[in-house]
């Protein structure tokens, strides 16, 4: 399985990821070019979801995301500026300058990693003014920082991180050099994106149990008479249970005294919320009902794990008045009110722009293939056949196939294997993949 990453750069670091990338057979680089970060919100907003993990040129776009949250930390990494990076620019000044050069302006790299690199090859004798800062800066005062201090005679050359600062200062006719990422440090990022990436993928085969405890039952039992419309009722919410079990493919257990389980994976129930709340399918059961129940949630890598967490949730204090929903796995308890949205709404619940665009023009439904395109996104599936539609759709695999075809002559997804007919009796199997943006 390869690992989707999105990179976000000028062209001359994108065709160092692009180098570094070539090495890795784990990852499907998604490349988008950029000059300034006013472009970064329609790049994020358009394609946050197209990929699993994103590379950042360097640390100006990344916090720059990270602030106006285009993104998480959890979703997103850049190279720092290695020393090394830093010396070789160096080297290159004095080979095209043709001489010793001893006073630089520089942005963006840290104090630190100067003072030490210099220091420990004893080229005290360069002397840098420095523009180092946190999370990131406006280009207008970077570029206003080297520009006074080359006019003025601090310095004499320019060294800057930003492919917008360099090209401005050109412009200006300060004598400039660009830092690029060095490539051992692309290397390291990559390595940590795609551990990560891989490691969501286990997190949603994690086991989750989704437990209803009805409140008053063993009152009900205790009563001289159990009325039918009681008993009605109870049946009436075992069967909203089975649909609900339906939709997240798993398997529905009666724990008695008026508990029920369903076993699901985290990667299912994170499916259903993202279409729509949990919190409103309990209202839902509630006022088809009547009954009054509380609802935990157990997340665990094993069976046991997932049913000691579901017992934390039914033993914390407050669950009892039937209002609440709680959460509970590795890193700990959340809670939310029927109603409320908690932490269950995913951020990604929508088509991307290019699909929405295509089914408009074809006057096609969304909801079958926002499904689809969820359920292959959440699972992180890179391919998927007809099959495991018919099982996704509760369907024939007829139909799934003709849904597919529609999706395949639109130009949403594409056929990426076939089996060979004469190998095998009957119709040849498509394995096919998502079209996330217009092919030219």
């Amino acid at each position: 399985m390869k690992v989707r990453i999105g990179a976000i750069g000028p062209p001359d670091s994108l065709k160092i990821i692009r180098e570094v990338v070539g090495w890795d057979p784990r990852i499907e680089l998604v490349e988008f070019e950029y000059f300034g970060s006013e472009e970064l919100p329609g790049i994020m907003s358009k394609h946050r979801y197209d990929v699993t993990q994103w590379i950042f040129s360097g640390q100006v776009p990344y916090y720059y995301c990270l602030e106006k949250d285009l993104i998480s930390e959890k979703e997103a990494l850049f190279p720092p500026q290695h020393g090394m990076a830093l010396l070789g620019t160096c080297l290159q000044v004095m080979e095209e300058q043709g001489r010793f050069v001893s006073k630089m302006s520089l942005d963006t790299v840290d104090g630190d990693i100067v003072n030490s690199l210099f220091s420990e090859y004893h080229l005290e004798k360069i002397s840098f003014n420095l523009l180092s800062y946190q999370r990131y800066r406006e280009y207008d005062e970077i570029i206003d920082f080297h520009y006074e201090n080359v006019k003025s005679g601090r310095t004499e050359v320019a060294i800057t991180c930003l492919l917008k600062v360099y090209l401005a200062l050109q412009k200006l006719g300060i004598p400039c050099y660009r830092i690029v990422p060095p490539k051992t440090a692309i290397k390291t990022v990559l390595d940590l994106l795609v551990s990560r990436a891989l490691s969501q993928v286990y997190e949603k085969q994690k086991v989750a149990i989704v437990g209803f405890e009805l409140i008053g039952h063993g009152e009900n039992l205790q009563k001289a008479v159990y009325n039918f419309e009681e008993q009605q009722k109870e049946l009436e919410f075992e069967l909203e249970l089975l649909q609900i079990a339906k939709k997240l493919n798993g398997s529905l257990v009666n724990r008695g005294s008026g508990t029920h389980f369903i076993y699901t994976t985290q990667g299912d129930y994170e499916l259903l919320i993202s279409e729509r709340p949990f919190s409103q399918i309990a209202n839902e059961i509630n006022l088809k009902t009547s009954l009054r129940f509380n609802i935990g949630i157990g997340c665990g890598y094993t069976i046991h794990g997932a049913e000691q967490h579901i017992q934390r949730a039914f033993e914390y204090e407050g669950i009892e008045d039937g209002r609440k929903i709680i959460y509970v796995d590795e890193d700990g308890i959340s809670t939310s009110q029927f109603g409320g949205q908690g932490n269950e709404l995913l951020p990604n619940n929508s088509l991307p722009a290019f699909w929405n665009q295509v089914l408009k023009e074809h006057g096609y439904r969304e909801q079958i293939p926002l499904k689809i395109y969820q359920y292959i996104k959440l699972k992180n599936i890179p391919q998927f056949t007809s099959d495991m539609m018919t099982l996704l759709l509760k369907n024939t695999e007829r139909n799934s196939r003709r849904i597919l075809s529609e999706l395949e002559q639109m130009g949403l997804i594409r056929v990426m294997v076939e089996e060979n007919p004469s190998r095998k009796r009957g119709r040849p199997k498509k394995a096919y993949e998502l079209v996330l943006e217009e092919e030219k």
